[in-house]
Formats: C-alpha cells, sequence, structure tokens
C-alpha cells in the first residue's frame, strides 16, 4: 500500500478551506464576499531576524498614498536601487543583497507596499501598490534600477514608465499574468468555481473588463526598453517557472538566470543569485 502523503498545511488554512466548502452552498452571498475580502487583504509577517537587523541600521521614511502612509527604508549612499516586494512580503526582504550593494557604491531603498509591512491600511490592490512605488521613484533623485520579487514584478511593469531614467531591471520569479496569483489563491484555498467566478466577476466591476490584460506581464513587459534580468527558481511553488521564462522571452533586451530547489523565497538569499543581481546592474 502507498504510503499516505503527510498534511503539512497550517491548521488555520485547514480550518478556511473547510469552511469554505461547508458554507458555499449554505450561504453563497456571504462566503463570496469573504472570498473577496481574502483576497484584497495580505497577510502581515513578522521580520525573521536576518531582517530585523537591517531594520536597525535603515534610515525610515515615508510617503503618503491615498492618505496613507508608506513607508519607505534605506540603505547606504550613491546611485539608487529601488526593491519592490511582492504580495506579503515587505520591504526588509531586500536584505539579501544590501550589504554587497552599498559596497558597490548603490544606496539602496525599499517600501512596504500599503496594507503590508509597517505601512498603513488592511486591504489594498495592486492600483493602489502602482501608486506607491510610482510615489516612491519620484522622490528618488538618480534611480539606477529596480528589482522586483513575484507580484512586484507585474506591479512595476504596469506602470513603467520610459521617461524615468533608469539603466537595469531585476524580476526575481515575477509571474506573467494576474491569473497566475488568482489561481494560486484560489487553490491554496480550494474555491468553487461560483466563488471564483465571483471574485473574477468583482475585479472587472471595480477595475475594468480589462483587468487581467491590463496587468499581463507579457503585454506591459514588451514596452520596457531597459535590459531586464529576470530570475526563477524550477521548484519555485508559487510562481510557475515557465512564467519567467515566456517573461524573458518577450523581453526587448532581456535574459534569464535560472536556479533550483531554492523555491519562491530562498532565491532572494542565495549568494549566487545575490552576485548576479551584483553583477548585472554593476555592467
Amino acid at each position: 500500500m502507498a504510503e499516505k502523503k503527510a498534511n503539512n498545511d497550517p491548521a488555520a488554512l485547514v480550518l478556511t478551506r473547510l469552511v469554505f466548502k461547508v458554507l458555499t452552498p449554505v450561504f453563497p452571498g456571504l462566503m463570496n464576499r469573504l472570498a473577496y475580502k481574502l483576497w484584497i487583504t495580505p497577510p502581515r509577517f513578522t521580520p525573521p531576524e536576518r531582517e530585523q537587523v537591517f531594520l536597525q541600521r535603515a534610515k525610515a521614511g515615508f510617503v503618503l498614498v491615498n492618505d496613507l502612509k508608506i513607508r519607505t527604508w534605506a540603505w547606504g549612499e550613491g546611485p539608487t536601487i529601488l526593491f519592490a516586494h511582492g504580495w506579503g512580503g515587505r520591504g526588509t526582504q531586500a536584505c539579501g543583497f544590501i550589504d554587497e550593494l552599498n559596497q558597490a557604491g548603490f544606496q539602496v531603498v525599499s517600501l512596504d507596499m500599503p496594507a503590508h509591512g509597517q505601512s498603513d491600511g488592511k486591504r489594498t490592490n495592486a492600483i493602489e501598490m502602482g501608486y506607491a512605488v510610482d510615489e516612491v521613484i519620484k522622490q528618488i533623485d538618480h534611480l539606477h534600477a529596480v528589482i522586483t520579487h513575484s507580484f512586484g514584478g507585474m506591479i512595476f511593469a504596469h506602470y513603467y514608465n520610459d521617461n524615468v531614467a533608469l539603466k537595469k531591471i531585476v524580476m526575481i520569479c515575477p509571474p506573467s499574468t494576474l491569473n497566475t496569483a488568482f489561481n494560486q489563491f484560489s487553490e491554496t484555498l480550494q474555491l468553487s468555481d461560483s466563488v471564483k467566478a465571483y471574485i473574477i466577476k468583482t475585479l472587472k466591476k471595480n477595475f475594468g473588463d480589462d483587468v487581467v490584460e491590463q496587468f499581463s506581464l507579457i503585454k506591459n513587459g514588451a514596452r520596457i526598453t531597459q535590459p531586464v534580468l529576470i530570475v526563477h527558481d524550477e521548484q519555485d511553488d508559487v510562481v510557475p517557472y515557465q512564467d519567467g521564462k515566456d517573461i524573458a522571452n518577450i523581453l526587448q533586451h532581456g535574459s534569464f538566470y535560472g536556479t533550483k530547489e531554492l523555491g519562491h523565497r530562498k532565491v532572494l538569499y542565495e549568494k549566487s543569485v545575490i552576485n548576479a543581481i551584483l553583477e548585472f546592474v554593476k555592467s
């Protein structure tokens, strides 16, 4: 008899799945609204110890976006490299490459997106996150490069402006379309087809029928004129590896750096990845 695979999902996730499974047929309207609320509510995580060290060293600031205080962090001096994190992330996830970039003569600036980290807000969306990135960029005198992780790449590409003086772009584990993020969310909660349809309908109502196309990195990435390095891990269990390959293929000046067995987040701290990014932004 085959050994049964252990369920290592957190208890809260297992309970949430059960609630949706049991209550959706009974209270469809209520569960539809709850699912959409969860979709626009990013999880907040306490920064691990390795990030706490960099919090203590950072120069903290803020920008205002829709009356929300958006926390910014800065390390070092020189031409600026901006880090834009993904959904459920935080600005201190840049800690893996801050020292190396500082030593190479760059300042590193990051932000906590709305409803993330130390920024204001409980719920947010891609539009608001894009406004936050755009506002931070406006405050930077000499922007040399942008490094994004996950959903941050899609946000940046949507708001990309070729009038901004920018030399290099790095996208780590970027999703090619909004569908990637939505499918991952739906599969995680094991949502029914009716609940998924409601979320899509609400997204189109709030942001337009072309909301998926608006945030397509395949579409928006083709507009980018700067050299772009795509970094993606084969074992990424959040954003498919093929998404990164597809994006690299449509870029005007794209290159691809693949890794193995690092997943979606450890890739941010891998020495070989940090070295590749450093060489790319310096060249």
